[in-house]
């Protein structure tokens, strides 16, 4: 065999410019899944891209004139694989702790507002305290900075364009979730409108998202519980500071619906949903847009 033909022999198989871009774009991934998101990506270095890729430098720079260009893409790339599901781990077996005396009380306007508030409460405070320790949504808080450091119009408007295809589907199943938990405690919103659920569960997204921001650098701050009775209940609960600005959203936009009749029936059935609550919110998911 000839020293030329053991060249060519070693030499790099040519790539299509589709497995240029699949390949640059999975080394950012690694390397965004190591390093972690900055401000504006300026730590990311095009020439160890390349090199992790195992693609030729003038495949990538035809594919990506410049930087910018390139995180760009890859910020698009991760908001598409950044899944915030809303399902909230141990909520089940939050809302099943609830106390047995708080579920005996159904017969009453002030008994099912108590249980109306400790079970908005719980929600609100297993949601957040998932949120937090949630890799996707450490993500997603610092997708949405990166997104301000990239300066060029058309790319930050692509950059937008990702990021809130995966609000809208998060926001649009948690307002069905919303929905059906509100009903299925007797309650209405205020102001009907086609659009009110998302609204309120856009209000919430944007109220925990500060509130994250805030906890990651002091979460004593915003988890610490204080004793109270809020919101018209009699009982005293914790209450943190993000569960109550979530908590006190959602009672501001909502009431007792009056067209309910409270039969021994619907309370049975009430008490036996909340009873078994990992049932019911299977039952509730299972409802959900995918």
């Amino acid at each position: 065999m000839t020293d030329k033909m053991q060249v060519q022999r070693r030499r790099r198989p040519r790539l299509s410019d589709a497995e240029t871009e699949e390949r640059m774009l999975d080394a950012g991934l690694s390397f965004v899944a190591e390093q972690g998101l900055s401000l504006s990506l300026e730590h990311l270095q095009m020439e160890e891209l390349i090199q992790a890729a195992g693609v030729s430098r003038t495949s990538s720079y035809r594919r990506w004139h410049t930087k910018s260009h390139f995180a760009a893409d890859l910020l698009i790339r991760i908001a598409q694989a950044t899944d915030l599901s809303g399902d909230v781990p141990g909520l089940a077996e939050a809302l099943e702790s609830l106390p047995n005396d708080l579920l005996a009380n159904l017969d009453t306007d002030p008994g099912r507002r108590d249980a109306t508030v400790e079970v908005v409460r719980v929600v609100m405070d297993t949601d957040f305290r998932a949120m937090l320790e949630s890799a996707d949504w450490r993500a997603y808080i610092a997708l949405r900075a990166a997104y301000i450091g990239v300066l060029d119009g058309e790319l930050r408007a692509r950059v937008a364009d990702a990021l809130t295809a995966t609000e809208r589907r998060f926001t649009g199943r948690r307002s069905q979730a919303f929905r059906a938990l509100t009903e299925l405690l007797g309650y209405r919103l205020r102001e009907p409108t086609g659009t009110a659920w998302e609204q309120l569960s856009l209000t919430l997204n944007a109220v925990a998202t500060g509130m994250l921001i805030h906890a990651y650098s002091d979460p004593t701050a915003v988890t610490e519980t204080t004793e109270r009775a809020a919101f018209g209940s009699t009982r005293k609960a914790a209450w943190s500071p993000a569960t109550h600005a979530e908590a006190g959203i959602v009672f501001a936009a909502i009431e007792p619906d009056p067209d309910i009749e409270w039969s021994a029936e619907r309370i049975a059935a009430l008490r036996a949903r909340l009873t078994h609550a990992a049932a019911t919110i299977e039952g509730i998911r299972s409802t959900l847009p995918t």
